[in-house]
């Protein structure tokens, strides 16, 4: 039986996937990794049986694209193998006349399958995607992104924290620059130095050279230009861009950030249009599957369906009225 992708599973994922010159935290990883994951597990609400491990089996749909679903009372040899109807991680086998798996099995070390079932003859099967493959390269494509973005936030704002970068021309001017720049971060109104200090250059004997008083700047300064270089603001607008471009591809309901105008309704449901396009097809597979599957166990009649979780916006009546929305009020 396969197991989860916890850290271990998912490092060796990322290692085939970033090269080394690519540098994020695994912080930043995980956490948009995890992030986006529960977003994708809030667009479909599952309402099964009580004695069904419900994260377990949402995992395994999004992971593998389906899961298999067994009456293990069948396969039991003692009565404390009996562990009634479940889904289970499981594998697909056979070639039908129109090149679909025909039969499934699963192995689960507290009960043993002697062969496979027919799907649904003596099996069911819940299909989340047309190939039989998981969702969850979707989660991984954006969270390598704003995994990245995340790490280059960081980076701006250590940037946005180094105004200037000084050289100075003795260690003399040196001890006084930074006793000026610690008066200044302590917040002085005031700072008063000795301007020989700052002057002075002492030669490779430590003996000061009045003759270069005059000659050289007391100290070397580079502007590195905060104000000009500062993005942070762009760069979580951007991460804003990316969760919204990671709802629209799940389904989940969302409004352009971009357009600085008023949204009309016409706006708000082409976008909505873009956004359920894919997972209208997931939902539809789900039902069907559901369906033949209750077929099978009819005992699960009324104890397991699903349908789209819905959102409250704060945006229904006004669209449902015809009025136009300001997202940006």
């Amino acid at each position: 039986m396969g197991v989860p992708l916890y850290s271990n599973n998912l490092n060796l994922i990322r290692g085939t996937k970033v090269p080394d010159d690519v540098c994020y935290t695994s912080e930043a990883y995980f956490y948009s990794w995890n992030s986006l994951y529960e977003r994708l597990c809030s667009r479909f609400n599952f309402k099964v049986p009580d004695y069904w491990e419900k994260d377990m089996f949402e995992f395994n749909l999004f992971a593998d694209g389906f899961v298999g679903v067994f009456d293990t009372n069948k396969y039991a040899k003692t009565s404390n193998q009996k562990y009634g109807i479940i889904p289970a991680k499981a594998t697909l086998t056979g070639v039908g006349v129109q090149y679909q798996p025909t039969k499934i099995m699963t192995a689960n070390p507290y009960f043993y399958m002697p062969a496979p079932e027919g799907i649904y003859i003596g099996a069911g099967l819940i299909k989340l995607t047309h190939n039989y493959t998981g969702v969850l390269h979707i989660v991984d494509f954006y969270a390598d992104k704003l995994a990245v973005l995340l790490s280059t936030v960081d980076q701006s704002l250590m940037n946005s924290r180094f105004a200037y970068i000084v050289g100075a021309s003795s260690p003399a001017a040196a001890a006084t620059l930074k006793a000026v720049f610690d008066q200044r971060n302590s917040g002085k109104p005031l700072i008063v130095y000795d301007n020989e200090k700052i002057k002075k250059v002492t030669d490779k004997s430590q003996k000061v050279s009045a003759a270069n008083l005059t000659k050289e700047d007391p100290f070397n300064v580079v502007d590195l230009e905060v104000g000009k270089n500062y993005i942070t603001d762009k760069l979580m607008a951007d991460y804003r861009r990316l969760l919204a471009a990671f709802d629209e591809e799940i389904g989940i309901p969302n409004n352009p950030i971009d357009k600085a105008e008023r949204l009309i309704s016409n706006e708000v449901e082409s976008n909505s249009a873009d956004t359920v396009a894919r997972s209208t097809k997931m939902l539809e597979r789900l039902k069907l599957s559901i369906s033949k599957t209750i077929e099978v166990f009819p005992e699960l009649e009324g104890k397991l369906s699903v349908e789209f979780t819905k959102y409250d916006t704060g945006a229904t009546g006004a669209r449902e009225a015809g009025k136009e929305v300001n997202y940006n009020a």
